[in-house]
């Protein structure tokens, strides 16, 4: 999902997993870089600059269904458009 603004734009993703044995941290890692390639990929559609992400900005949170296997992330990236030259 994304949301867009005059700045620009925020790109928000579930990511989820199957895993016999729970590995949050390698979850985490994959579903902060499905957001954050998906973040450029927009961005290079548009034709548009991004200033530096602030990891500092990014929400994620994480979730495990231990009956199913199945962890989950959900990140919510906001990026900014460089200013027109």
């Amino acid at each position: 999902m994304r949301n867009d603004s005059l700045k620009g734009f925020t790109v928000n993703v579930i990511y989820e997993r199957y895993q016999f044995i729970p590995e949050s941290d390698a979850v985490a890692l994959a579903c902060k870089q499905a957001a954050t390639a998906l973040v450029f990929e927009l961005a290079d559609a548009e034709g548009r600059m991004l200033k530096p992400i602030n990891h500092d900005r990014i929400r994620l949170s994480m979730g495990r269904n231990g009956v199913t296997g199945i962890t989950s992330c959900s990140i919510s990236v906001p990026v900014f458009y460089e200013a027109a030259s």
